[in-house]
């Protein structure tokens, strides 16, 4: 059974106690020691004596007590016992649990107090606390001391403990685990290099013959063979010098040009290395410079002396193969020049190398190298590719240095009468006089200034037809520069030409900057409108007749002025408007947008949008306005009406249509008109959404509504004939095939005018292609707010009416088929 350390180390202290104590004592010869030797029982050197009885007890001696009994190892209170009883500390709890330790109680052993527990000892490397310090191996226990081997290719290490083992780390190598090999090193590490090795085995080439192996050994760090014997020539003799396996010489007599047909006969040709075939000498080789043409051996290589080139002839007068002939058989001539006047050339072996043969157009020079060309003749002479390269003003354009339309142009050609001269103008383009200056991106006046006097707006090619006192663009607006196939690109200034695209593809305001470069502006929905339905509009100021009865007529939409109107961010206008049916002239006018607000009187300006009516008062006095209004409900049906600007303060002169239905007249109080002379009349959105059709203004205080006779709508589509009644080919709209050959319904946009009787009659003028083509941008209701108008060329019949007016685009919208024209 094992004991705890504390408890070995306990007894061994107790034996070596007893042992000393009985080296002390001096007993007689009676088993029980009763007559043992004295000593002091009390103080240090006192003598105890031991009998058969229960433990020591002091001698007769003399004991002087000390105190009370402690675990001393002496008889404190000399009761001839030592260390006995209740001693202090004895039984007290001690030790500690940490690690390997235990804790236990102290007991009195061998005169001092120990603790019955496992108590710390050394740390050692077995991955415990053993010093029960809570730590485990601290100190690399048993660790720091070399270990390995520092002999030979081995390299010593240090001792660490390394998880409760004491490992050797760093070291290279343990002894005896590499075998020794032959690299004058100690691979084994025992301190001897290459040891051992002076037998590894045979070696040589064969043991055949006169031939022997060897044996292998380790000289200075490297293996040779020793005691070998290798092959040797062959001799005519019995003896197998060449250890082929045949002792009968090996001689060939057939074919060894030293022993060729017998042994000993040596064959010896001229200008040759001789052999030896079928036992008969032959040539096997010729000396540099010479050679076997002729196939005879006896006269060995027989031509010469010949440089060899290689077995290909040259041509170069040489035998450069050395076969007794000059320049035959050539391959791979050089490549001759074919481009030009070298096609099909060749070449030729000369006394002088090889040439190319060129055609009569070719000069070549002594060395047969061409020459470059210097005549204009259509040709390439040097065959480089090029074609008269010595004269580059060929092909380049030439005029006769007039300006505009009177210059006469072409390309400089060859002089046929003169190749080697220089080149001549060829005229392609003949000029033509000066003439009147056109619209048309040429200097037709020959002056240097393209398009002259377009700014003005009055060239040929800017083609206006009077509207009234407005004139408004006989065709589509163009590019300076377009052609009946091509919109053209320039933007110097804008044409109406007939026989030309239209300019498409622009914004509203390329379409505004376009007008305004030649003095004009975008028509207004109002002038574009009455050209396309060849309605005349009215002529300010309307003359009041003298009559007290008499009337004034206006159409709403044939206003002389309008302003817009803004509340908030809202922008309202007065827009052209063509439902319901019943209203008079072309259209009516409607207050948009329709967001069910109502302006009251005063605040009108600047939030309602109005329209102003000038008239020429004959009289002064009390007047009163008419109005056509549309009442189909208890909204959308306000006006407020004033005259020179300033609202009415009664509201008696503000009407509302509430209370009927369908297109109704409604009449204003008195309106006192302070003098005679020009004054306007006003109508301002009250309700947004109201349409207004016409009015009448009178001084007639009757209340029965006007009977005068409406205003006709005029044309639905400009037809020259019949503009009321659709005709499916007289405007290019989708019913309109453009290419009636191709197969399906062709639309393209044709050149303005291009059909006779799509034109708007207007007097004495006409106004073409409003009806379908391409859309019109036209003046804007409000900002941001573009209205189109007249359709294009895939629209229907609807589409392409003159009454149509719903289409409104952005300041950056733009399309292939969205053109304009302008008006003045």
């Amino acid at each position: 059974m094992s004991r705890p350390r504390g408890q070995v180390a306990s007894l061994l202290l107790l034996v070596v106690v007893v042992a000393v104590g009985a080296s002390l004592l001096s007993c007689g010869i009676n088993d029980y020691c009763i007559t043992c030797e004295t000593g002091d029982a009390g103080a240090d050197g006192a003598s105890v004596t031991q009998d058969g009885g229960d433990g020591p007890t002091v001698d007769a001696g003399p004991c002087v007590p000390s105190g009370f009994e402690v675990c001393d190892g002496k008889d404190n209170d000399c009761n001839g016992v030592v260390d006995e009883g209740a001693l202090p500390g004895v039984g007290e709890a001690c030790g500690t649990d940490e690690g390997e330790c235990t804790t236990g109680t102290r007991q009195c052993s061998a005169g001092a107090l120990r603790c019955s527990g496992v108590t710390p000892v050394a740390e050692q490397c077995d991955n415990k606390d053993n010093d029960c310090d809570s730590r485990v191996d601290e100190g690399d226990p048993g660790g720091g001391a070399a270990c390995g081997s520092d002999l030979g290719e081995c390299v010593a290490g240090q001792s660490r403990c390394v998880a409760g083992v004491l490992e050797c780390l760093g070291a290279i190598g343990v002894p005896g685990q590499v075998a020794e090999s032959c690299d004058g090193k100690d691979n084994d590490c025992d301190g001897e290099f290459d040891e051992g090795l002076d037998n590894l085995g045979s070696c040589g080439i064969t043991e055949q013959g006169e031939c022997a192996l060897g044996t292998l050994r380790c000289n200075g760090g490297v293996t040779s063979c020793s005691g070998d014997v290798g092959p040797t020539f062959e001799l005519c003799d019995a003896l197998d010098q060449d250890c082929d396996g045949d002792p009968s010489n090996g001689y060939d007599l057939m074919g060894d040009p030293r022993n060729c047909g017998t042994c000993g006969t040596a064959c010896s040709l001229p200008r040759s290395i001789a052999t030896c075939a079928g036992g008969a000498c032959a040539v096997g080789a010729c000396d540099t410079g010479y050679f076997d043409n002729n196939g005879v051996a006896n006269d060995g290589c027989e031509y010469g002396p010949c440089t060899y080139q290689g077995p290909q002839e040259a041509c170069n007068q040489i035998d450069d193969d050395c076969d007794g002939q000059i320049d035959e058989s050539l391959v791979n001539p050089p490549s001759c020049e074919t481009d030009g006047a070298c096609a099909g050339a060749t070449a030729a072996c000369t006394a002088s190398g090889w040439r190319c043969v060129y055609g009569p157009d070719v000069s070549v020079d002594a060395s047969g190298v061409i020459v470059p060309e210097t005549t204009c003749d259509g040709l390439d002479n040097d065959c480089d590719g090029q074609v008269d390269e010595a004269h580059p003003q060929k092909g380049t354009s030439c005029d006769d240095g007039l300006l505009g339309v009177c210059a006469s142009s072409g390309t400089f050609v060859c002089n046929a009468m003169d190749p080697g001269g220089p080149v001549m103008c060829y005229v392609t383009h003949a000029g033509q006089p000066a003439g009147a200056e056109q619209c048309d991106a040429l200097d037709n006046d020959c002056d240097g200034v393209v398009d002259d006097g377009a700014e003005l707006g009055g060239l040929p090619g800017q083609e206006w037809t009077a509207l009234g006192t407005v004139q408004m663009m006989t065709y589509e607006a163009s590019r300076p520069d377009a052609s009946a196939a091509s919109s053209g690109a320039a933007g110097s200034t804008v044409c109406s030409r007939a026989g030309v695209q239209p300019w498409t593809n622009v914004t509203h305001a390329q379409a505004q900057a376009a007008c305004s470069s030649v003095g004009a502006r975008l028509c207004s929905e109002q002038e574009w409108h009455r050209a396309c339905a060849a309605v005349a509009g009215t002529a300010y100021p309307v003359v009041e007749p003298a009559a007290n009865n008499g009337q004034v007529f206006l159409e709403a939409e044939d206003f002389a002025s309008r302003a817009t109107g803004t509340a908030g961010s809202v922008v309202r206008a007065w827009v052209p408007d063509q439902a319901p049916a019943g209203y008079s002239g072309i259209g009516a006018l409607r207050a948009s947008p329709n967001t069910g607000a109502a302006v009251a009187r005063a605040s009108a300006d600047p939030q309602s949008p109005r329209i102003d009516f000038p008239i020429n008062f004959t009289t002064a006095g009390n007047h009163y306005v008419w109005v056509r209004m549309y009442g189909p409900n208890n909204a959308d049906d306000d006006v407020h009406v004033g005259i020179n600007g300033a609202l009415p303060g009664a509201a008696s002169m503000s009407l509302d249509a509430s209370s009927n239905t369908g297109w109704i007249w409604m009449r204003t109080a008195a309106i006192p008109v302070a003098a005679t002379g020009v004054s306007y009349v006003s109508i301002w959105m009250s309700t947004d959404g109201v349409k207004v059709d016409a009015i009448v203004v009178t001084r007639s205080t009757s209340t029965t509504a006007p009977t005068v006779t409406l205003a006709g709508a005029g044309g639905a589509w400009a037809f020259a004939t019949s503009p009321g009644t659709y005709q499916a080919t007289t405007c290019n709209g989708d019913d309109y095939d453009t290419d009636a050959g191709a197969a399906g319904d062709q639309d393209d946009i044709l050149p303005a005018g291009s059909l006779a009787d799509c034109r708007a009659v207007s007097g004495a003028g006409s106004v073409f292609d409003l009806s379908g083509n391409v859309r019109e941008w036209t003046a804007a209701r409000t900002p941001g707010a573009n209205p189109i108008r007249g359709g294009t060329s895939n629209n229907t019949a609807t589409g392409i009416s003159c009454g149509l007016a719903f289409t409104l685009a952005s300041d950056s919208f733009f399309f292939p088929n969205v053109g304009f024209r302008c008006c003045r």
